[in-house]
Parts: structure tokens; sequence; C-alpha cells
């Protein structure tokens, strides 16, 4: 979003914070990749070293309850209700507050004010980033997939990463600078709309031509990169570890590209450019659909198993429900097509209304980024339907 500024050279725009967790994943992703066996036993050693002080907090909370001035066995059993549904509510609420305070709240943001030379940024005061040094490149996650484009501007040693959600540049666009983004070695620091960084990029002089990314666009075509979908985890039972890993192995590579043009779809293999189909879009059916994950039944067990099972499987629900579109493309199989993009790291970006038919325990066959999602929704004539929750932020 653009504000106006008291001078015409300039322009202020309200950027938003890197996504929920981005920073420690740049550092903590990389270092797995790189040295997978220690990482692992660092995280152990942490898991051990917080579970023993949880434990002796326990034990001595019990002992006081216990022993104490007043101490009973009452005492005792109320003290161990009140510390094991306390830590959850603690912990549930903290991390749900910080995460609205440092996402959702006027806090998170970042006021950008550019000007036709350079930009600064609220969060930097006295650094000048000049646009005569910029670089573009890649805004993407550790999976593979392509959230956007960066601009990266430097003030001396210091960097500025700014991301465009969605924003697409034109086939033949120079980019320079490193893929930055969740899970690799540099992160954004702020990020804003595609419609606010194409405006950025034209007030700085190096417009980059965006790629056609409307359902009428005469520009294309643009491909849609189709990954194996990792809900498909979720249905496969506690022993299947070489299926697990195969698929979790599987899910940086995409395994279908779609090349959308003006008036017509081509389904292709994106490493050997193999066609699978071509067809009108005027051919192809849309159907959108909602995937819920659901356990069995509740089980057996005291009062204390039977809810933290309830909890567990709410969470996993709630967390797993993703939009999926089902393309019915003559000639081949249905393109069942899931998205699980957030607004800032937890909460989903899309959602199809209620009605809609409940895909339960019936996995997508394939997860795309967000701004590929809505291409597709847009070119198939469903984007009325969508709901869009982060232009209700």
């Amino acid at each position: 979003m653009s504000i106006g500024n008291e001078s015409g050279a300039s322009r202020r725009f309200v950027a938003n914070p890197p996504f929920w967790g981005s920073k420690m994943a740049s550092i903590t992703t990389p270092a797995w990749q790189k040295s997978p066996g220690k990482s692992y036993l660092i995280m152990v050693v942490g898991i051990l070293a917080f579970t023993a002080v949880l434990g002796g907090l326990y034990m001595a909370a019990q002992a006081w309850a216990m022993q104490g001035p007043g101490g009973s066995r009452d005492l005792a059993r109320l003290m161990d209700m009140v510390v094991r549904y306390g830590f959850v509510v603690l912990l549930i609420g903290g991390v749900g507050g910080w995460y609205w305070w440092s996402q959702r709240s006027g806090h998170g943001k970042i006021f950008i004010d550019v000007t036709r030379d350079a930009l600064t940024v609220s969060k930097r005061p006295g650094d000048v980033y000049p646009f005569a040094d910029a670089q573009l490149g890649v805004w993407g996650i550790s999976g593979g997939m392509t959230m956007g484009t960066t601009l990266h501007l430097h003030c001396g040693g210091r960097r500025f990463i700014l991301g465009g959600r969605d924003y697409r540049v034109a086939a033949g666009t120079r980019l320079e600078a490193p893929d930055a983004g969740y899970g690799l070695p540099l992160d954004i620091d702020a990020w804003v709309s595609d419609s606010d960084f194409g405006e950025i990029l034209a007030m700085s002089g190096r417009q980059a031509a965006q790629a056609g990314s409307g359902a009428n666009s005469p520009a294309g075509p643009v491909r849609c990169l189709l990954f194996p979908s990792p809900l498909a985890i979720q249905q496969m039972g506690p022993f299947a570890v070489r299926r697990k890993q195969q698929l979790l192995n599987s899910a940086n590579h995409p395994r279908l590209a779609i090349d959308v043009d003006a008036d017509s779809i081509r389904v292709v293999d994106p490493n050997t450019n193999a066609l699978h189909a071509s067809v009108q879009v005027a051919q192809v059916t849309a159907t959108p659909e909602t995937y819920q994950f659901r356990y069995g039944g509740l089980g057996f067990g005291s009062a204390d198993q039977i809810l933290g099972s309830m909890f567990e499987r709410g969470m996993a629900s709630s967390l797993s429900t993703t939009p999926v579109l089902v393309l019915g493309v003559p000639g081949a199989p249905p393109l069942t097509i899931g998205c699980r993009d957030t607004i800032g790291g937890l909460d989903m970006r899309f959602s199809w209304p209620r009605d809609v038919r409940q895909r339960v325990n019936e996995p997508p066959e394939f997860s795309v980024s967000g701004g590929d999602f809505l291409l597709l929704v847009e070119k198939f004539g469903l984007a009325p339907y969508l709901q869009r929750h982060d232009q209700q932020v």
C-alpha cells in the first residue's frame, strides 16, 4: 500500500515484515543441509536440555505441594493440572500473541520512502539505499517454489532486500542477485504487493517488464509449476517410512507444469518439456474444493488422554485445511492442485466458501505457489469465489 507524501518527488509505501520464523529458517535450514548430523545432534541436545529444565521445575512444584506448609495430595493433583494445562495455554497464547503483535498489528509495518534515486527504511534510520547498483533476484523458499521477485540494495556494507509478492518478471529479464527467501541463506527484510513493487521499480527507473498474470493478458505464456503435495504424507501409515522419505525428497522438484496463454493451456513435463496435453481454456472444467484431514475415533484412555487426543487432532485438521482447484483437462487425468500459501507464516492466505465439496482425507496431488494459484483461479473464472484473507489485513 502506498501513502501520499507532501513532496511530489517522494512516495511512501507501507511494507510488511518477513514471514514469521523466516529469519531463523535462513540460519537453521542451510546449516542442516550442510551438516545434517551435527544439526541433528544440536537439536537433540536442545530438546533434552529443555525437557530436563521443565521436568526439574515440575518435580520441584510437586514436592512443594506435597511436603510444603499446608501441602497435600489434593493440592499436588491440582498443581499437576495447573502446570500441564497452564503450560499448553501459555504456549499457544504466547505464540499466537507474538505472531499477531509482530505480523498483524501496526507494530510490524515498515515504512519505505522512495525517490527517483534511492529509498529509506523507517526501521533503519540514517541509511540511504541508492538504486544505482540495485539488482533484481528471485524470492523463493527452500522447497523450490517462487513467491515473487526481490530488489537488492546496499548502503555501504548493509544490504536491504525488498520482496515483491507475486511479482513476475518477463522472460529475458536479468536476475543478477542471489535467491532470497524462507529457508535460504538470504532472507528478505520487507515485502510489498506486486503493484507496489512495480511502482517502486518504475520510480527508480529500473522498470522490469512484468509477465502477464491476468486472465486476458496478451503476454505469455506464463508457466505454473506443480510440485508434489506434502499433504499426501497424512494418508500414509506409521510404518511407511520409505514412502514418506521418497515424498519429502521429491517435494522440492516440480512434477508437472502448466503453461498458461491467453486462450489455451499446455500441460508439460518441466524437466523434458514433453507435452501431456494442449487444450483451449474453454475446454477445461475447474471446480473449487477444500481438503480436510480427519482422524478416526478418539479411542480409549483417561480423560487427559482423550482431551489431548482431541486437541492434537483438532490442530492437525485446522492446520491441514487447504483450498484445492480441480482441473478437468480433456485427454488427461484430473489435476488436483492445492495451495498452502500463508499471510505471514501461520494463517492461510486463501480459502473457498464453506459450501464447496469437502475432500475429507483426499489430499491434492499437487501444490503450487500463491501467485500461481491466483493465476489459475483467475484464468478459469473462479476469482469471485476465492476468499483472500490477505486483503482483510
